[in-house]
């Protein structure tokens, strides 16, 4: 875990943010390559992506798959959200009856273990799509085909539970976290943004502008989202065959000031306690401009 301070931090934002930037994106990438050679190395043809809200996992397999077919590897990009349960009312619940998005039971266990079982020894299977607008799965079929030149990336939050791969041959499958695993404090080591505070500003915007969600709405939600961390990904996220941090240090002084003003639109209301320590940490760093941020950024998955 490492750990940033916020005059390092602010130092760069105010001097050269756009070279910042750009360290934090190539640092990034570096650690992507490095994770793409430990893949062709193993010789490994199933790749499980996992890790807790807003760690980027979405990018960062996107990221790998590129990464791996630069080096003549072809790649299938596939969400254990498309495994999710066909009939509704067979989700689990939470304790007030709503619907438990969190848990491992929301997926169909056992499609999915025919589906890798098929790939891995067939070298083919049709996997399902799942329609989000209808939360029903679709009549299509993903059908994808192995060879000894190609491989499948799979992203989701439970890809290190063990029984997503129960049964299957772990010589061929390779684990992969992904999670913000930094801090960042004073030079006085007053802690500043814990990683989950690092998430959570990731999680309001990104809800805000491409889920159309407000911010109450996210910091309602949130408190289930962590407890399901707690119970269902944390505990194997030691599983990982390697662990990449996301975290970039100049999203600080690019997410934070558009979480004040989403905070300052939103006006009053629930969480104030909470929005008020918020804007007391967000107004100890300098801005930096989004529009430096790169389109191939892992950051450009939480900021329009």
């Amino acid at each position: 875990m490492a750990k940033y301070y916020r005059e390092i931090i602010n130092a760069a934002a105010k001097t050269a943010p756009d070279i910042f930037v750009s360290q934090c994106d190539d640092n990034y990438r570096a650690s992507i390559s490095t994770c793409v050679n430990l893949i062709l190395d193993k010789s490994k043809k199933i790749i499980l992506l996992a890790g807790p809200s807003s760690s980027g996992k979405t990018t960062t397999a996107k990221m790998i798959v590129n990464g791996l077919e630069k080096k003549g590897c072809a790649a299938y990009l596939v969400s254990l959200d498309d495994f999710y349960i066909a009939d509704r009312e067979q989700y689990p619940r939470n304790k007030d009856g709503s619907i438990d998005y969190e848990s491992p039971d929301a997926l169909d266990i056992k499609l999915i273990g025919k589906c890798f079982n098929d790939l891995m020894k067939n070298g083919g299977s049709d996997l399902p799509i799942f329609d989000f607008n209808t939360h029903s799965r679709s009549e299509r079929k993903n059908s994808i085909r192995l060879d000894d030149d190609s491989l499948i990336v799979v992203e989701g939050i439970h890809g290190l539970n063990p029984r997503i791969t129960a049964g299957l041959s772990k010589d061929k499958i390779a684990k992969i976290y992904v999670s913000v695993s930094s801090r960042v404090y004073t030079r006085d080591n007053d802690l500043v943004f814990t990683r989950r505070d690092l998430r959570l500003m990731r999680r309001m915007v990104r809800d805000y502008y491409f889920r159309s969600t407000s911010v109450d709405e996210t910091l309602d939600n949130w408190q289930k989202v962590c407890n399901g961390e707690n119970k269902f990904i944390f505990p194997f996220r030691n599983h990982a065959d390697f662990k990449l941090d996301s975290f970039h240090p100049c999203e600080v002084g690019i997410i934070s000031p558009i979480v004040s003003e989403l905070f300052a639109s939103a006006g009053d209301g629930a969480h104030t306690d909470e929005k008020n320590d918020f804007i007391k940490k967000i107004r100890l760093f300098e801005s930096i401009d989004k529009n430096m941020i790169s389109d191939e950024s892992l950051l450009r998955e939480f900021v329009v």
